[in-house]
């Protein structure tokens, strides 16, 4: 791993928020010292006594620090942070083992730009962020409405005990966080109804900060109702853990939307992917990219993990145009986006009862770095059974691509790919248009998709859960992706607490 300048930060909250007084955790050690080795008292006592500054220097009403610049913070203990005040969290801070943050619902905390704050969640610690649908917890941009960016600041990072085939591994990061172990129902604590806005940093080719990141994530932990917004990586990536999750948005994010590694294993169901044709990165994005690991190994456990009810929206509005505009000047669309599902080195994902929409690319079912991940599928280790295409500019492709900036290989017709997804057995259908999907507005919109099936649409009905992999442990809808017919209250699960236009959005 690259050595680099690492930034965490103390928690500056008043007194009455901590857990334990200054007196009873000063106990002579790092708990408050960090970089500094300062001692508990003095971090205490500095507590609430600064407040955030905006680019002017003035200071911001009832805004409170969660940092001071120092270079290296391991909190130990619990904190419990005030929903009444707006917290602007500073570099890097780890919530070591045997220690607690709790957030509660309708709480805002400004990332800092300048040090590209994360909070990481050590094995053995834990984050109690129970948000609600009225007051949801948010994770944003200190910067002013209108002026926020991807990557503006680091991410929120949650790592675990539960099981991965490397053991024990780094979190992709690179912060000195460790995450794995043998306890597949270890718990991290409780991540509802939260929004992460405008973060991701990749400080080295292939070692960022996501959006959110699970780390061998183990199953005691409670996931649903999160919300990703403008990462400046992955939306979401799992490494190895047991954890399901429900309900998840991951929207226009700059590289894939959910990126599953190192024999990840839980359940997800619900989940909704939107791109903005402008944002795309250089390593390509997909709405799915899963591996095994890195190199391909056939390595135990393996990505095994099971998705349902996803529904994913590229970029692309008009596939007839795609292929004369893409990388022009003026093209409506980035010409670095890829496959809806990329799936390769050995991965055993499996995704049921979903929709995949508008990408260059459908599928790749990829055999690279010497791996069998076509036999997987062949002998139904890995399932795309009883989903939906639409609007592709090529539904297959058997391998990855890239020449002199294209990602379609004209001799590649994606003949595995194509005789996998239209098996009999498969209950797959393709649809040429987005217009096919029968659906109740644009789902492309850049500030308001609308992503609901209209009761005539394919999308209404016609889910199967008759297969052992989504046999038990999901709820049994009939219809086809995230949403059921027509946008009602019962169908909308993103209503009250998510944001389609964050950049406007003043907090």
């Amino acid at each position: 791993m690259k050595t680099m300048k690492k930034f965490s930060f103390w928690f500056l909250a008043a007194l009455a928020m901590l857990a334990v007084s200054c007196d009873d955790k000063n106990d002579g050690g790092d708990n408050g010292g960090g970089g500094s080795g300062s001692g508990n008292e003095e971090v205490y006592t500095t507590l609430g006594t600064q407040q955030s500054k905006d680019n002017a220097g003035n200071l911001l009403a009832n805004t409170y620090d969660l940092g001071n610049g120092n270079q290296e913070y391991a909190f130990k203990g619990d904190v419990t942070l005030d929903a009444s005040k707006k917290y602007l969290l500073r570099g890097w801070v780890y919530i070591t083992e045997g220690s607690s943050i709790t957030i509660p619902a309708g709480t805002v905390i400004f990332g800092d730009k300048d040090t590209k704050a994360a909070l990481i969640i050590e094995r053995g610690g834990k984050i109690h962020a129970t948000g609600t649908a009225d007051k949801p917890i948010i994770f944003t941009s200190e910067q002013p409405a209108g002026s926020r960016k991807p990557g503006d600041w680091g991410g929120l990072i949650i790592c675990g005990k539960a099981k991965n085939n490397l053991n024990e591994m780094q979190i992709e990061g690179g912060p000195r966080t460790k995450h794995g172990g043998s306890d597949d129902a270890d718990n991290s604590g409780e991540l509802q109804y939260v929004r992460v806005e405008f973060a991701g940093y990749p400080f080295k080719t292939d070692q960022e900060i996501n959006g959110i990141t699970f780390g061998s994530v183990g199953s005691g932990t409670k996931i649903d109702h999160l919300q990703v917004s403008y990462s400046n990586d992955d939306s979401y990536e799992w490494f190895g853990g047991t954890v399901d999750c429900k309900y998840l948005v991951a929207y226009h994010g700059w590289d894939d939307d959910f990126d599953t590694d190192n024999g990840f294993s839980g359940k997800v169901q619900y989940a909704l992917g939107v791109r903005h044709p402008k944002i795309a990165d250089q390593s390509l994005s997909n709405g799915f990219e899963s591996d095994n690991n890195g190199d391909g190994a056939a390595t135990e456990p393996y990505t095994s993990c099971v998705f349902a009810n996803v529904s994913l929206f590229g970029p692309v509005s008009n596939p007839a145009s795609y292929t004369e505009q893409a990388g022009a000047e003026g093209s409506p669309v980035d010409a670095r986006f890829q496959a809806a599902l990329h799936l390769r080195r050995n991965t055993q994902l499996s995704i049921y009862n979903s929709l995949i929409a508008a990408f260059p690319v459908g599928l790749i079912i990829e055999n690279d770095k010497g791996s069998t991940t076509q036999d997987w599928a062949e002998q139904g280790k890995l399932n795309v059974t009883n989903c939906v295409m639409a609007g592709m500019v090529k539904n297959y492709q058997d391998a990855q691509y890239w020449k002199d900036g294209s990602q379609f290989d004209d001799e590649d017709a994606g003949s595995f790919a194509d005789g996998y997804f239209n098996r009999a057995e498969g209950g797959n259908r393709v649809f040429a248009a987005l217009s096919d999907l029968g659906l109740s507005g644009n789902p492309l919109s850049l500030s308001a998709p609308v992503v609901f099936p209209g009761s005539d649409s394919p999308l209404a009905s016609g889910a199967a859960w008759t297969e052992e992999k989504v046999a038990s442990g999901f709820d049994k809808v009939d219809y086809i992706g995230a949403f059921g017919p027509n946008e009602t209250a019962a169908a909308n699960w993103t209503s009250g607490w998510c944001n389609f236009d964050p950049q406007n959005t003043v907090y």
